[in-house]
């Protein structure tokens, strides 16, 4: 009877606990950073695989738990999770932290926003820490060989100097005009020099026709998006960063001494007639060097001119934000003071900015914001003949007076000064620009229902440059006039308004559509004037009242204004979160156009396939890879960069005679022929792409193959006399481009104590021209169908030295120790016919290599470029090496032909070129070189302190680091730099940047 009592209980027992046993518990699944739901959430039930489902469309799940269950959560972009579950468990919520891998990173692609996963065509990005790796004084400085496809070449090497930016090689053959930039959701233009990289959160940029597509006719150079920061949510913090350093001159040429330029100089003169200038003869001496170069060769001096135009220049940056992200009202505040002084005198750069982003969550539907960035740029600039003259100097020439002043050396023949001298271009002449500009936006988001949101965007780019220029009686330019004085203004004033409605809705498990519709209105207005007097009687107040000027030289003025109106739309499907497509479209109408063609429409399409999502992947395979996509993109851009008087013929001032004695002052046609038929170039680009990573991504790789066509390029042509104009632009030409774009990121080492991260980026294209004007191959020797235009190096072949007992039917008149050139077509004379391409600028391949280690607190970056198979015509080089008896020449150059030194390919020192007279243009391939280089740019050391020990002083965080900028280069090149633009003279030199900064944060 007891077993029949103690059975009968635990079968009650039994029973009253299934219902529990088998009761479902529900859940939710959200982001652990900004706890919002994640729908679609794949919940894998190990314990029972048949099991498994997914959290509908706000996140939530109910799951029957008969038995001790394991559960694994698993969302693109976010790290899995692992949950057990025991019978008699509750409700509870699970929090997904994203992945660091970077699939989850948002990456800005035009009025919106996509995760990185979702990305369909070729865009790269750049976080604002890497940007501030470099302290670089703008942000294409920063970009410089960090991202593949992007090619950034400096202006010039001088404080406030400029970039040129290529995306994706040459885009045009006229009318290239740099990338437009979007800064925080305003269009700019130009250089964006005034803003500080500090500020900047991230750089996205959007590299094929179907990721530029949105921006239209305006994208054909590519589009580069700069989001600037913003308070973090649920923080305040106070930052700081500083640092100081000094700048030396890097590579100089080796030049010969005094004595030694002397006697070249008169074995220069007297090569050309033994007779009339004899070597070593006191009368000759006087007929070729000046009274102040004979006292030297009498004191044994040699004057160092490019020492006295240079020295060690400071550089400091100082920048100080405030961020509050707490509340509803969101706050940033940012202010940067930088200096630099220049390695050549008198050359500086002031640069102070503020930064100031707002955002305000109004009502739970409606939020305001509010991005400003007011900069001003003060810049003493000094003339491109300093340098120069600086290191072409004679070095018997003394630099000073008797007074301490500058030399000034005045020819007693002609009454005018023989060279100026550089002390007075750095010292003494004022050549000033100073910059204002204000970039800013006001905008308003309304969430119409939770998947609609409406924005309405205000923006203006505001910018004003003032130029002032004096050069004093001491310089060339001034002496004659007595003085000359240059003012200029010039500035403009865009006004943007954007209008879109985004829809972003889950259809279902499978189905989710995001769908973009905007409408935008931009209007530029632009003024220039420019005033040009000499005659003032005196220095002192150079260009500071023009008034006292004798002579008005001349005084011009421009205006013009142009807008753009614009309908777009955007639509992004994915299916099954692993097929995506993203469909484009952009109709624009531009005032720069004539009535014909006025509009333009710009479509594009991109696709998608996320095969690491495919269920036919196995999980060994997933193990081991992370994420592997494959991307195809295909669209349409435009350039409306042309100028009006392009399109319309302008009317020039012109006086006429009337009765043989009067004039009468009215307008003439201007040269070109207006044209109101003008097209849009348009751009055709292909793009197909994969991203892979692997080993928890320790291992990421991202390849592009694009191929864009760009048609109806603008080039000017020649007209009969009888037209009555000299040219007229039109639609002719047409372009190819094919190119490939490789990033690999490696994270070879990862552990608590030791971390080492490697970013490579390869990038290579070739260009050609497919069509020039109707049954015309050739337009001139540098343009020319199948090869890149304005590419080509064009000059004589060199072949050597003439030597005793050689032919000298091609040089008649020559002699022993001539540049001999080739006779390419055999026709027994040297002319134009006989110049050929000698070498080609476009480089066959460029890039960067980015290695960070870190050993507990302790970290080092090194940071190298590269660049290979391109030439430099390095004429610099050939004038410093050829000695014509006037210019000081590299001690290279000593090893110039004799009768004895009969192997070398330098000509005999001759003060009139009758060496080099064989030479139509005075140069040859000689002059042609590799560019091939390796740049360390960049090696950081630095040293985080302990958070433990900041958090006795109230520090959050503090680093301080040292620098070392363009320290090492390693180039058979043997000018001063790789980089220079082929054919240029050093200008202004290279340097090397030491400097100390520190980190702060509160």
């Amino acid at each position: 009877m007891k077993r029949l009592v103690s059975l009968y209980i635990l079968l009650m027992a039994v029973c009253m606990q299934l219902p529990a046993q088998n009761k479902p518990v529900s859940g939710k699944v959200l982001d652990a950073s900004t706890k919002n739901p994640l729908p679609f959430v794949t919940i894998t039930n190990v314990t029972n695989k048949s099991a498994s489902l997914k959290t509908d469309v706000s996140g939530n799940f109910s799951v029957n738990v008969t038995a001790r269950t394991v559960l694994v959560f698993s969302f693109v972009g976010y790290k899995p999770r692992t949950v057990t579950l025991t019978p008699g468990d509750t409700a509870f919520t699970v929090n997904l932290e994203k992945d660091i891998s970077g699939l989850s990173e948002v990456v800005v692609i035009g009025y919106g926003q996509q995760k990185k996963s979702d990305i369909t065509s070729a865009v790269a990005s750049l976080s604002g820490k890497e940007l501030s790796e470099l302290p670089v004084t703008s942000i294409n400085s920063a970009l410089q060989a960090r991202v593949p496809g992007v090619q950034i070449r400096s202006a010039g090497y001088e404080p406030g100097a400029g970039t040129s930016i290529k995306i994706r090689g040459i885009n045009s053959i006229t009318q290239g005009g740099g990338p437009i930039y979007v800064v925080d959701g305003v269009i700019v233009t130009g250089d964006i020099r005034e803003i500080n990289p500090y500020d900047i959160e991230s750089v996205d940029i959007l590299k094929d026709a179907s990721a530029a597509a949105i921006y239209g006719s305006r994208a054909s150079e590519g589009v580069v998006i700069i989001t600037t920061k913003k308070a973090k949510s649920g923080r305040a913090s106070i930052d700081y960063n500083g640092y100081y350093g000094v700048q030396k001159i890097n590579r100089t040429y080796d030049f010969v001494d005094g004595k030694t330029y002397a006697n070249l100089r008169r074995l220069a003169w007297s090569d050309e007639d033994p007779a009339a200038w004899p070597m070593n003869d006191p009368a000759t001496d006087k007929k070729i060097f000046s009274a102040v170069e004979l006292k030297s060769l009498a004191e044994g001096k040699t004057y160092n001119w490019a020492d006295a135009i240079t020295q060690v220049a400071p550089m400091q940056s100082h920048t100080l934000s405030i961020s509050n992200g707490i509340g509803k009202n969101k706050i940033y505040l940012s202010g940067n003071y930088l200096d630099q002084s220049g390695i050549i005198k008198g050359s500086e750069l002031k640069r102070y900015s503020l930064k100031a982003n707002m955002e305000s969550s109004v009502t739970e539907k409606v939020s305001i914001g509010l991005n400003t960035n007011f900069s001003h740029l003060d810049n003493n600039v000094v003339s491109n003949e300093a340098y120069y003259n600086a290191i072409s100097m004679s070095p018997l020439r003394p630099i000073y007076d008797s007074t301490g002043k500058p030399m000034v050396d005045i020819d007693p023949n002609t009454g005018t000064i023989t060279v100026t001298n550089p002390l007075a271009l750095t010292n003494e002449a004022v050549f000033k620009k100073i910059d204002d500009r204000l970039i800013g936006n006001v905008y308003l988001d309304y969430k119409v229902i939770p998947s609609l949101t409406f924005r309405s965007n205000a923006g203006a780019d505001i910018y004003k440059n003032q130029q002032f220029e004096y050069y004093p009686r001491s310089t060339g330019a001034g002496y004659l006039l007595k003085g000359l004085a240059k003012v200029q203004n010039f500035g403009y004033r865009d006004f943007l308004w954007e209008n879109t409605l985004t829809y972003d809705y889950n259809l279902s498990e499978k189905h989710s559509i995001n769908v973009l519709s905007g409408f935008t209105f931009q209007k530029r207005r632009q003024e220039w004037n420019f005033e040009q007097a000499s005659g003032f009687p005196t220095d002192e107040l150079t260009y500071k009242n023009m008034s006292l000027a004798n002579r008005r030289d001349l005084i011009q003025s421009d205006y013009f204004n142009w807008a753009t109106s614009s309908v777009l739309g955007r639509v992004i499907y994915k299916y099954k979160q692993r097929y995506i497509l993203n469909l484009t479209a952009r109709y624009d109408g531009s005032s720069r156009f004539g009535a014909q063609h006025r509009y333009g429409f710009f479509p594009s399409i991109s696709g998608a396939w996320r095969l690491i999502d495919e269920p036919f992947i196995g999980v060994k395979f997933k193990s081991r890879v992370n994420d592997a996509k494959i991307r195809v993109s295909y669209g349409v851009i435009g350039n409306q960069d042309i100028s009006y008087d392009n399109v319309f013929a302008r009317l020039n001032s012109a006086s006429y005679p009337f009765n043989g004695t009067s004039q009468s002052t009215g307008y003439q046609l201007g040269s070109n022929q207006g044209n109101d038929a003008l097209k849009w170039e348009s751009q055709y680009q292909f793009n197909t792409g994969f991203d892979l990573a692997m080993f928890s991504s320790r291992v990421q790789l991202t390849v592009d193959f694009y191929n864009k066509d760009v048609h109806n390029l603008l080039l000017q042509r020649n007209l009969a006399l009888s037209q009555g104009y000299d040219t007229k632009m039109i639609n002719v030409a047409s372009l190819n481009t094919k190119g490939i774009d490789i990033g690999i990121k490696l994270a070879p080492v990862k552990t608590p104590s030791f971390d080492w991260q490697v970013d490579l980026n390869f990038s290579k294209y070739k260009s050609k021209v497919t069509s020039l004007l109707p049954g015309r191959d050739s337009l001139s020797p540098y343009l020319k169908v199948g090869e890149a235009p304005n590419s080509l190096i064009v000059d004589y072949v060199f072949d050597g030295i003439y030597n005793k007992g050689d032919d000298f039917k091609l040089n008649p008149t020559g002699k022993p120790g001539d540049v001999r050139v080739k006779d390419l077509n055999n026709d027994g004379i040297i002319n134009q016919y006989d110049r050929a391409i000698v070498g080609r600028t476009t480089p066959k391949g460029w890039g960067g290599i980015w290695n960070y280690f870190r050993y507990k607190r302790v970290s080092l970056t090194v940071f190298a470029s590269y660049m290979y198979g391109h030439d430099i015509y390095n004429k610099a080089y050939t004038d410093y090496l050829y000695s014509n008896g006037r210019n000081v020449i590299l001690k290279e150059g000593l090893n110039y032909w004799t009768p004895e030194n009969t192997n070398t390919n330098i000509p005999r020192p001759n003060a009139f070129g009758s060496s080099t007279r064989t030479l139509p243009s005075g140069s040859s391939s000689y002059a042609v070189q590799k560019g091939d280089f390796i740049r360390i740019r960049n090696i950081t050391v630095a040293y985080d302190f302990s958070p433990a020990l900041l958090s006795r002083v109230k520090i959050k965080s503090m680093g301080v680091y040292g620098q070392v900028l363009e320290p090492f280069l390693f180039t058979k090149y043997k000018g001063i730099d790789p980089e220079i633009d082929a054919g240029s003279y050093d200008i202004y030199p290279r340097f090397r940047t030491i400097l100390f900064g520190v980190k702060i944060g509160l």
